[in-house]
């Protein structure tokens, strides 16, 4: 018995040393495939330069997962494995975007525009799926996208169709986030320590992450992953998603088209200055009192709910 049992672990070993150089070989190999595809700009002057170090980051993260697993230091290994299993999807990902031309296309909001419009009567289609799979997976940056769209269908019809596309993005990156951000996040700091530090932002993670959709200054996509973290419940997030995604949606492509804040002009700068000055004081504010906000917003709500009652009654 204790033979199988020792036989068992051996193999379990095994297994997890070749899973780890496996992940290491694949994320050198499209870290240097991936590189050999630029003929100009910063990555070709120091191709070798930037190659070299590239590839010696990810074997060392590589020997030391091994080296950290063999040692059982649990959350050492699973963070260097974690980092070269992320290059590795990364690199595949661009790998394949690159020499399929797709990347090329997206280097402006004008370069994108003339890729979409290109589809003749289905740029409609393709739009909204671009605008989904941004918030997903593609690494677009979301003010190219949303200009594109005021460029293509004019501010009001291109916010609609951003809107259909990220607000269905947003929840798909949610449940991803509930379904593997927790296993994953878990694996990674231990359960115990998850289920404390989430427990730790309870009552302030609603405001905090509505606010931040709001604003214009935050990594809203990443941002859905983590709210499907949080304690945040799904119908919460799809009722504050769409609130929150079709104000800033309809006011990035509004602004984009110099119709709200004019951005050429003194004032315009001022006002825009004044309103980053704002948003960072409301972030700090409302990131250490956001408990007591959230529980005045629940007070007031379940005050004028009784007041209604009252009434009725």
């Amino acid at each position: 018995m204790k033979k199988r049992t020792g036989n068992l672990f051996l193999i379990k070993e095994i297994l997890y040393i070749t899973l780890i150089l496996l992940t290491g070989c694949t994320a050198i190999i499209f870290s240097v495939l991936y590189l050999d595809t630029f003929d100009s700009g910063f990555f070709a002057d120091y191709s070798v330069f930037i190659t070299t170090v590239t590839v010696a980051i990810i074997t060392a993260a590589t020997i030391l997962s091994i080296m950290f697993y063999k040692l059982s230091k649990d959350f050492i290994y699973k963070l260097c494995y974690l980092t070269i299993a992320l290059i590795a999807a990364g690199t595949v990902l661009l790998y394949i975007l690159q020499i399929s031309g797709f990347l090329d296309k997206i280097d402006s909001v004008e370069d994108f525009r003339k890729y979409i419009s290109s589809f003749g009567g289905y740029a409609v289609f393709l739009f909204i799926l671009i605008q989904y799979l941004q918030v997903v997976i593609l690494p677009i940056p979301a003010f190219i996208t949303v200009g594109a769209g005021v460029l293509l269908f004019g501010p009001f019809e291109g916010a609609l169709l951003s809107c259909i596309g990220i607000i269905a993005g947003s929840i798909t990156a949610f449940f991803i986030g509930r379904v593997f951000g927790y296993k994953v996040a878990g694996w990674l700091v231990g359960k115990d320590s998850l289920d404390k530090g989430l427990k730790s932002i309870k009552g302030k993670d609603k405001i905090i992450l509505t606010f931040m959709f709001l604003f214009p200054f935050f990594p809203d996509d990443v941002l859905c992953f983590v709210a499907g973290i949080t304690t945040m419940s799904p119908l919460f997030f799809i009722s504050m998603i769409f609130i929150t995604r079709i104000i800033s949606v309809y006011v990035s492509s509004y602004s984009m088209n110099n119709s709200i804040i004019p951005y050429n002009t003194w004032w315009g700068i001022i006002i825009w200055i004044l309103f980053i000055i704002a948003t960072i004081i409301f972030t700090v504010i409302i990131y250490k009192k956001g408990e007591k906000i959230e529980s005045y917003i629940k007070n007031l709500f379940t005050k004028n709910k009784h007041k209604k009652t009252g009434k009725n009654d």
